[in-house]
């Protein structure tokens, strides 16, 4: 199951260090490192194993930073005056059926670690769990005052201005035009008041160009993709033939190598799995190529450092 054949080399990314900073200093200079985090346990259809889930959150903070404590791995990310964003993929959601459970057991290890309720948002969830009860609540509608990327200028979402950190949840997905919805998609697709220019082109460059704004990668401090149960055909529409059971999260910091990995996953799933007649087994996301080029991250496979581990190893 693990991907080391297909991704490169793996090696070790558990580095002790004296501080927070820098913590997060050694994450930004090795932005190509994704951990892989397995659970035998964790999913069967929608259904979750929370127990399971708490353990991965756990193993992949650990593997990130190097602290065994997952409430000092949170603060190698954020800081205690931080008002935190945990974004979520609205799209596909409800039929994937993992990220209230996800939203949970997050919120529960970020409140273990001493964050208050009034300092997380929850965006991106139609229906939050209640371990969402007293949290933030996620303004609606756009800024009153545009920005400017490429020869466009749009007003971005309104809770941009409210928070200064975002933990990037995003699904994995095949996408019938940008071919993939990842951790970059995520934090670009839903952020515009006027998105549709964003799929011209397969979204190249306006992807990469929106996820470069300040307002939005200046606050991202870390990316945990749902993993559990992927969907690698026929997106954004989700239909259960087109599921498959990872049963992992994806832990990192650089959303181009996480999206290169994710992208390495579904391309195996649509080698193996059930496909329509006719259909081609491969896709691209020629964004990633791009960002690579605007500095966003690492999108070459020999430059990435990809671990798949169990949680309890």
């Amino acid at each position: 199951m693990a991907l080391a054949h297909l991704i490169g080399r793996t090696g070790r990314a558990e580095t002790l260090h004296e501080s927070a900073e820098e913590v997060l200093l050694a994450a930004e200079s090795s932005r190509s490192v994704v951990w892989d985090i397995f659970g035998e346990f964790a999913v069967r259809g929608p259904k979750v194993h929370r127990a399971s889930l708490e353990l991965m959150v756990q193993a992949g903070l650990h593997r990130l930073t190097g602290r065994a404590d997952p409430n000092q791995a949170w603060h190698c990310f954020l800081r205690d005056d931080d008002v935190i964003a945990l974004t979520f993929t609205r799209v596909g959601s409800a039929a994937l059926g993992t990220n209230q459970d996800l939203a949970a057991v997050l919120l529960d290890s970020l409140y273990a670690a001493g964050f208050r309720r009034d300092q997380i948002m929850v965006v991106g969830l139609d229906a939050p769990p209640k371990e969402a009860d007293g949290t933030r609540d996620c303004p609606y509608g756009w800024q009153t005052r545009p920005v400017d990327f490429l020869t466009e200028a749009d007003y971005p979402a309104a809770w941009l201005e409210e928070v200064t950190a975002i933990i990037n949840v995003p699904s994995l997905m095949d996408d019938n035009i940008i071919q993939l919805r990842g951790a970059l998609a995520n934090l670009t697709l839903p952020l515009l008041k006027r998105p549709a220019r964003l799929y011209l082109n397969r979204g190249d460059p306006f992807i990469p160009d929106v996820y470069s704004l300040p307002q939005i990668q200046h606050k991202v401090r870390l990316h945990i993709a749902n993993g559990l149960r992927i969907l690698y055909y026929g997106g954004p529409e989700v239909k259960q033939t087109y599921i498959y059971e990872h049963g992992s999260l994806l832990f990192g910091t650089d959303p181009v190598a996480l999206d290169q990995v994710a992208l390495q996953i579904i391309r195996r799933a649509r080698r193996t799995l059930a496909m329509p007649g006719g259909v081609s087994e491969d896709l691209a996301a020629e964004y990633l190529q791009t960002a690579q080029a605007l500095g966003l991250g690492v999108n070459d496979l020999n430059r990435i450092e990809y671990h798949f581990r169990h949680y309890n190893e």
